[in-house]
Formats: C-alpha cells, sequence, structure tokens
C-alpha cells in the first residue's frame, strides 16, 4: 500500500498549497469586504448562493463523481455526459433568471432578484466544469487543480476588493464566485476541450446511473442538511441576522474548508481502487479519522476560547453580534472536519446508495433541529446549537452505518480512535478555563495568541501523557527524514 500513500501524500501536498497559500489571500479580503459592505448584504447573498447551491445539484446529478469512480468510459461517453450537463446548466440557469422577482417577493428583499440574476452565469458555467474537473480529479491532476485554484482567487479577490473599496455594495460580493466559474472553465478547456454531441451515446448515462442516482438524491438531501440553518433564518429573522450568522458559520468552517477539504477531494480519486477490499478501507478510514481528530478538537478549543479576538480581528466592531453565535458554532468543528471525508470513504467504497440513506436520515433530524429552534426559541444562538446537536447525532448516525453495512466491520472502533483525543481536550478545556480567570490583556492579537498556545502546550502535555503517538520515535524519523511517518495502529 505504500503507492497509495505516496499518492494521496502528492496529492493532498498540492492541494494543500493551493489552500495554504490562499489562506491568508481569503482572510484579507473577508477583512476588506466585511468593513465595506453591510451584513445586511451578505444576508441577501447567503440567500442567493444557497438557492444557487441548490440548482447546481441539478447540473452535476452526480456525473462528476461518477466520471472519477469510472475509469474505462469512452470519448463519446464523457462528451455524451458534457452535453447533459450543459443542457441541464442551460436550462436551470434559465428557471433561475426568470424565478428571481418571484425569490425576491418571498424574502421581501428587491436587491434579490438582481443577485440571482448574475448569478446565473456562474451556474452555467458551474454546469460546463462539472465533466473537466470529474477528469482531473480521475487523473490525480491535483498540481493542475492547485494552480488553478490559487490563481482564480487572488485574480477575482482582487477584483472584489477594488469593487467594495470604490462602493460596489453587494456587487462586490458577485464578483468572486461569478468570475472564478469563468475563470475555472477557460483552464479546464485548455486542458479538456470537450465537444456537444447530437447524438448521444446512451450508454454513458446507463454505465454510470446506478452510481450517480444515489450520489446525485444524496446531494440533495445534503444541500438541506447544510443550508436548512439559512433558508430557516432567511425567513423567520432579519437579513442582518442572516449575515451574522452565515459570517459566523463562514468563519468557523475556514479550518474545514483548509484542512479536511484538502483531503476529501484526493481520497475518493485514489481509495477507489481499493473498492473490493472493504476492511483496508475501513482500516485507512478509523487512522484517518484519528488523525483529523488530533488536529480537530484543539482547533475547536483554540476558537472556541477566541471567538470575540477572531470576529473583531476580522471583521471589527460592527460584527460583536456574531460572536456568540461562532462560539457555539466553534464547538461542532471537530465532528464536522472527521465527517468531513465519509462521504469520500462511501464513494470510494462504490457505495453511494448507503450515502443516500445516511443523507436522509441526517437532513430529517437536522431540518426538524432547525425548525424547533426557530419556531420554538427564536434566537440565533438558539440555531447555532440546533446545529451542534443535530450534527452529533448526525455522526453517531453516519459512522454506524459505514462501518457495519458498507465495511462490515465494528462501528465502534471509530469512536474509540477518537476517545483519547476527546480525553485530552476535557482535561485542556478544563485547564485553559481556570488560567483564563488570572490572565487578562488589553491587546486582542496578544489574547488570542495566548490562547491559542496555551491550548497547543496542553494539548501536546496532555497528548504526552496519554500516548496517543510516540513523541520521540516521531521526532527520530523527522530527524532521518523517514518517508513514512504515521501514527501506529496499536497506539491508544
Amino acid at each position: 500500500m505504500t503507492s497509495v500513500k505516496k499518492e494521496i501524500a502528492q496529492g493532498i501536498f498540492w492541494i494543500a498549497l493551493a489552500k495554504y497559500s490562499g489562506i491568508v489571500i481569503s482572510l484579507g479580503i473577508t477583512a476588506i469586504l466585511a468593513r465595506n459592505v453591510s451584513p445586511e448584504a451578505f444576508g441577501t447573498m447567503a440567500i442567493a448562493t444557497v438557492l444557487m447551491v441548490f440548482l447546481d445539484i441539478f447540473t452535476d446529478m452526480g456525473i462528476g463523481a461518477a466520471i472519477v469512480q469510472f475509469k474505462t468510459l469512452s470519448k463519446k461517453q464523457i462528451n455524451t455526459l458534457f452535453t447533459a450537463g450543459l443542457c441541464a446548466g442551460g436550462v436551470l440557469s434559465l428557471v433561475l433568471f426568470l424565478s428571481a422577482d418571484t425569490i425576491a417577493r418571498y424574502y421581501g428583499d428587491p436587491t434579490l432578484a438582481d443577485v440571482c440574476r448574475y448569478l446565473c452565469i456562474c451556474l452555467f458555467f458551474n454546469a460546463l466544469n462539472i465533466v473537466p474537473n470529474g477528469l482531473m480529479l480521475r487523473e490525480k491532476r491535483f498540481r493542475t487543480i492547485a494552480l488553478r485554484t490559487l490563481s482564480v482567487q487572488i485574480v477575482c479577490g482582487s477584483i472584489a476588493v477594488a469593487g467594495a473599496l470604490h462602493g460596489w455594495g453587494i456587487y462586490a460580493l458577485l464578483v468572486t464566485p461569478v468570475l472564478s466559474s469563468v475563470g475555472v472553465f477557460a483552464v479546464n478547456y485548455c486542458n479538456y476541450p470537450q465537444s456537444v454531441v447530437f447524438r448521444p451515446d446512451l450508454s454513458a448515462i446507463r454505465t454510470v446511473w446506478s452510481y450517480s442516482a444515489f450520489q446525485f438524491l444524496f446531494c440533495v438531501c445534503n444541500y438541506f442538511s447544510r443550508n436548512a440553518d439559512k433558508l430557516v433564518i432567511g425567513k423567520y429573522f432579519t437579513m442582518a441576522d442572516l449575515g451574522y450568522y452565515d459570517k459566523s458559520y463562514r468563519l468557523m468552517q475556514l479550518p474545514l474548508q483548509n484542512i479536511t477539504f484538502v483531503i476529501s477531494p484526493v481520497l475518493h480519486p485514489i481509495l477507489s481502487t481499493l473498492q473490493s477490499d472493504k476492511q483496508e478501507l475501513a482500516r485507512k478510514n478509523t487512522t484517518l479519522v484519528r488523525y483529523i481528530a488530533c488536529l480537530s478538537f484543539p482547533i475547536g478549543l483554540s476558537l472556541f476560547f477566541g471567538a470575540h479576538d477572531i470576529v473583531n480581528i476580522l471583521f471589527g466592531a460592527a460584527w460583536e453580534p456574531a460572536v456568540p453565535v461562532f462560539r457555539i458554532l466553534a464547538l461542532s468543528l471537530p465532528l464536522q472536519m472527521i465527517l468531513s471525508t465519509s462521504g469520500a470513504l462511501f464513494q470510494a467504497a462504490g457505495k453511494t446508495d448507503h450515502m443516500f440513506y445516511v443523507g436522509v436520515m441526517n437532513t430529517a433530524v437536522t431540518v426538524t433541529g432547525f425548525l424547533v429552534a426557530a419556531l420554538g426559541f427564536g434566537t440565533l444562538t438558539a440555531m447555532a446549537w440546533a446545529w451542534d446537536i443535530t450534527l452529533f447525532i448526525n455522526f453517531v448516525n453516519s459512522y454506524a452505518v459505514m462501518y457495519r453495512r458498507t465495511f462490515h466491520s465494528r462501528w465502534t472502533k471509530v469512536y474509540r480512535a477518537i476517545l483519547p483525543q476527546t480525553i485530552n481536550t476535557a482535561f485542556v478545556a478544563t485547564a485553559t478555563i481556570i488560567l483564563y480567570r488570572y490572565v487578562s490583556f488589553q491587546n486582542i492579537f496578544g489574547s488570542l495568541a495566548w490562547i491559542v498556545g496555551t491550548v497547543s502546550l496542553l494539548t501536546f502535555i496532555m497528548a504526552a501523557l496519554l500516548r496517543q503517538y510516540n513523541i520521540l520515535l516521531t521526532a527520530k524519523k523527522l530527524l532521518f527524514k523517514s518517508p513514512n511517518i504515521t501514527f501506529s495502529e496499536t497506539e491508544h
């Protein structure tokens, strides 16, 4: 399995390079936009984006993941899938364009109509990018993907910042989604030019249908699970409230997007080669969960304690109402980071039907939780707690199904893998609360540095005491540049 490890490491390196190089750029752009564009505008943009993402699911229809999974599709079959995506994108873009006024009236926000019309461009080009993106992932061209992502981010971010500084308002927020979809298509077309076929090869649809259909249905369920909170807040709260919540949610997801979202695109193309060996997939996933837990728990704890400082540094005092929401959402980050890789494992195992069943159950739990929070409590903090509670339930459900039905293995393995880090975090949280009473800073940068440093140091000390990993062995391997540094399967 050395080649698999090497491919994963190389893929993660290039995806991580783009992500981490873009962190500073992304945070800088976000900080400028937040200070020059109103919370109401962010709320309007959040609603429009949620609607566009929903239509995006119908343009993809699971085709992207199917191209990665099925290695023997012919050129004509691939062109047929591209044509299907193009037609779906054209029709759905037209639907969004014609529905813009109705959507704006429903949410009582006239600006929403123009925003939806501009996003039709994004929706159409996203459809054109489905097949080329799938081909890049299937052929493991992670370097090209990384360079493409970083280049588009720099160009679009620069234009968005210039627009915000020149008073474009909400239209500055439209620059990145619209221009990035066009830019990505330009790069994709240079690498994988596709042709429109007027006599499609229907065998392409038949070949991927059983796989892509469940992938598509899961995406529909996952959409409501991921966006129900914003839809509910947009309906029952103000646009400013939605702006505060959406900004908190996106800020909380930064570690998720820049760590596990780096890993997930790499897992499916590479682990799909092990789809017939479910036990090996289970072993690799258990090790992966252990890795992510060791990283995600201290990050979540740092965000929880540093919520006030982080929000004020990035967005300014005007975003103070977002602090309690961000603090609550930060508690969900560890489980989110672990759970975010589960889809790639279902896909690699060829069990998108299991992924769909999990998605249905998780969506029912999530939507119910948000409706109870909105109608029963009516506060943003209640919505944040609903997210945390329903996520925990969904985490348990997802891994129980994955291990028992997909891998035919003991589902308690994944929980034993994260138990040491859970104990570690409980001790670190208690110690940090006690220390926090005796330490105060006038400078928010100093306060945040103290929090991150304290949590990191205490976590490392507790990891050594709990023997979560062999520190001396790891140091020795690093010193002698061993290429296979891994956590032992027998540790803990």
